[in-house]
């Protein structure tokens, strides 16, 4: 199973529709317990899309297309950072550095997603924590400078 799938699966109670009737520049849509996905869109990208619509349908309340007001935004600002938290966990991050990443880009094309996704989910998390406990063995810190710290505990 994929990452789509994977991620698909853990919010069963959502409907995904790819539907190739969508423009070019629209990438997903969340109505009503339903996300729309523009089929025409790297696997990679999808992954960032999915979480982020996940995110609305975790936190969004009422239309917010209209990106005018503050509330929206904020709504907006708020489903972005839990989407792209859901499109990559703590755990995956130490798993990146088990296998030997070192850069960001070689992190991105382990975790099968893209760039812009994993540097997204970096800022959420630095925003939100600045230390996480993973596991027994592992911690993160999210440096102010974007990168990422992970220490073998007791080392």
């Amino acid at each position: 199973m994929d990452k789509v799938d994977k991620l698909m699966s853990s919010f069963p109670q959502l409907r995904y529709i790819f539907d190739k009737r969508m423009p070019d520049g629209q990438k997903g849509l969340y109505i009503d317990r339903s996300i729309y996905l523009n089929p025409r869109q790297p696997k990679k990208e999808l992954v960032g899309i999915i979480a982020e619509k996940i995110g609305h349908y975790l936190t969004s309340s009422g239309n917010i297309t209209n990106q005018r007001t503050i509330e929206s935004r904020k709504q907006e600002r708020k489903a972005r950072d839990i989407g792209n938290m859901l499109a990559v966990s703590p755990i995956e991050l130490v798993e990146c550095f088990k296998f030997g990443c070192t850069t960001i880009w070689d992190c991105a094309d382990y975790l099968q997603i893209s760039l812009q996704t994993l540097q997204e989910a970096l800022d959420a998390y630095q925003k939100k924590y600045k230390r996480i406990k993973v596991n027994e063995l592992y911690s993160l810190t999210f440096n102010n400078d974007g990168t990422v710290s992970i220490y073998k505990i007791g080392d």
